[in-house]
């Protein structure tokens, strides 16, 4: 205290300044981030010069260890001091990014771009953040390089097996047209030599000049022609007459004819060919109405937002709009997605190929597609596809989960539960094996597998026994409990079957003025289960026949059986809580 009144002011501001710095760096180890960011602005009030450049060093230190909440809370404190560091902004926006906080990290980006409006790295990043696309700075640039390329739209595959058609027909028109050329051109050259021969030279003259034009002419096949001969297969293949329309107005579409596709679309349906809309759509841009052909792709992404080919043409009709930033963002998520696929645009082609790789027991392959195919198209096949994968790798769990979800769609599926039982009856009989070997630890592991999957009786009786045998009655006694109340339930299960059964003929007794057997019906099945609706029907018939005692006696017993209950409603409730506190 002495030495104090020695110390300058500016002495005591740095010391202070030091201790609510080391008291920040205290708050950032116990996770207390608001607490830290408040010392920290106190140091930074008192020595700005010194601590500024701690600060700095310990968010590279907190960035390069992966500890981005510190390294946050740190950097918002130096933005504050400087809040023109666009780079700062930015960087700050990729932790927030990469901790989930993509609103935060929204308006780091916005921040900085305000602050220097040509800085790329922050315009690029805030298209990324906007579609969760978890690539940065250059990363971003340089994924969708390759859309800079493209001219014009992205189109789906022919429908058939022709992967080209318009190729087809053109190479086979094109072999007409260069054969009818040879002829002519052979034609000519005969009559030019017979008028020679005779000595007409100036009719011969004149053909010669025909000739050279034929000759001159190029052998070329046009949109036009090609159109034409996909008209004349619609009207000759009229099986495949939806397939070659829709292959005639993708065609058109790339020659920049949407009124010829559009004629094409029209008798067609998206249950058929799932993209019209989108190629509908690109037709209404090439009629000269891009907003509204924006408003249309943007609906279809509605329903189905991993659409690739819908990502990238909305993408690239903003570009055409000027709209710079919409253009990214939607390239941004196309290119994320096709990184998922391995490039493929169409999802049903994805699908192919991993049922195809499954079928060539190219397990791995199968498994990657279908793993994204679910998480996109979360369909009950697929589910069942990724399950048998599964279950060739061994991965039983995950089966069992690619299984259960199939049951959320479906639950009587016969596929899926017979694949859950298979699933359980391994783990069950591998505990079965091990008890005969006498390896009662490694069993208990498979029998606790095998009741993870199912809970069936006879695998609760035979793991009771195991957890027996290794001394574990807590685990054996549940594990009873367990079994005691399946049962219980199986057997309210058969009861309540009978009950009904007994209501349904009370019902048919009543209806053929057999009150006296539907009452004894009746009474039987009241007997069976507290129910209100039967007690009525009971109370009603005994009023109707005026049997006021059977009445009377009726009200007692319903009274009774409604006390006893509630009573056993209480005694279960404790039971449970006594095996709460056990």
């Amino acid at each position: 205290m002495f030495n104090d009144l020695f110390k300058s002011s500016e002495e005591k501001a740095l010391e202070e300044a030091g201790k609510h710095f080391d008291q920040g760096m205290k708050h950032l180890e116990g996770k207390f981030f608001n607490r830290a960011m408040i010392e920290f602005k106190k140091a930074m009030e008192l020595a700005h010069e010194e601590v500024y450049p701690r600060l700095m060093q310990e968010l590279s230190n907190f960035s390069t260890s992966g500890q981005l909440d510190a390294a946050l809370s740190i950097g918002l404190n130096l933005l504050k001091e400087t809040p023109e560091d666009f780079e700062l902004a930015n960087k700050l926006g990729n932790f927030a990014r990469e901790l989930g906080n993509y609103n935060q990290a929204q308006s780091l980006y916005k921040m900085s771009i305000k602050i220097n409006k040509h800085y790329e790295k922050a315009f690029y990043n805030l298209a990324a953040c906007a579609v969760k696309v978890d690539i940065y700075d250059d990363q971003v640039k340089s994924a969708i390089a390759g859309f800079e390329k493209l001219d014009g739209y992205v189109y789906p595959d022919y429908a058939g097996e022709d992967t080209n058609p318009p190729e087809t027909l053109a190479k086979a028109l094109n072999d007409h047209v260069v054969a009818d050329k040879e002829k002519k051109i052979t034609e000519l050259t005969q009559k030019i030599e017979k008028l020679e021969e005779s000595g007409e030279q100036v009719e011969a003259s004149q053909l010669k000049m025909d000739l050279d034009h034929a000759k001159a002419e190029p052998a070329v096949v046009g949109p036009k022609q090609v159109i034409e001969e996909f008209m004349r297969l619609i009207e000759e293949d009229t099986e495949n007459a939806n397939q070659h329309r829709y292959n005639l107005g993708i065609y058109a579409l790339m020659n920049n004819l949407p009124n010829a596709a559009k004629d094409a679309f029209e008798s067609l349906t998206t249950e058929e060919f799932h993209l019209l809309g989108l190629l509908n759509a690109i037709a209404t841009d090439l009629s000269g109405h891009l907003n509204d052909a924006i408003d249309q792709v943007t609906k279809a992404l509605g329903a189905n937002e991993y659409n690739r080919y819908s990502n990238v043409n909305l993408g690239l009709m903003f570009k055409k709009a000027g709209k710079h930033f919409l253009a990214t963002k939607y390239l941004i998520k196309t290119a994320a997605l096709l990184e998922k696929s391995g490039g493929l645009y169409s999802m049903r082609e994805l699908v192919r190929i991993a049922f195809e790789s499954a079928e060539e027991e190219n397990y791995k392959k199968a498994v990657n597609y279908l793993e994204i195919a679910v998480t996109e198209n979360p369909d009950e096949a697929i589910w069942n596809k990724l399950g048998e994968v599964y279950i060739n790798l061994k991965k039983y769990d995950e089966a069992t989960e690619a299984f259960r979800a199939v049951l959320k769609f479906e639950p009587a599926s016969p596929f899926a539960n017979k694949k859950i039982q298979e699933i359980h009856d391994y783990y069950s009989e591998k505990g079965d094996a091990l008890v005969t070997e006498r390896k009662f630890k490694a069993a208990g592991e498979y029998y606790n597998k095998a009741l993870g999957i199912l809970k069936q009786p006879a695998t609760l009786k035979s793991a009771a026994s195991v957890f027996k045998e290794l001394g574990d009655m807590d685990r054996a006694d549940q594990l009873i409990l367990e079994l005691r109340d399946i049962e219980q339930a199986e057997k309210d299960k058969a009861n309540e079957v009978t009950r009904l059964q007994k209501i349904s003929e009370a019902k048919e007794l009543m209806g053929k003025k057999n009150y006296r057997g539907a009452i004894e019906t009746l009474e039987s099945a009241l007997r069976m289960k507290v129910d209100k609706n039967v007690y009525l029907q009971l109370s009603a018939l005994y009023k109707g026949l005026k049997r006021k005692d059977d009445l009377e006696d009726l009200s007692n017993r319903w009274e009774k059986m409604l006390e006893h209950q509630e009573k056993m409603r209480l005694y279960a409730l404790d039971q449970k809580r006594a095996l709460a506190e056990d």
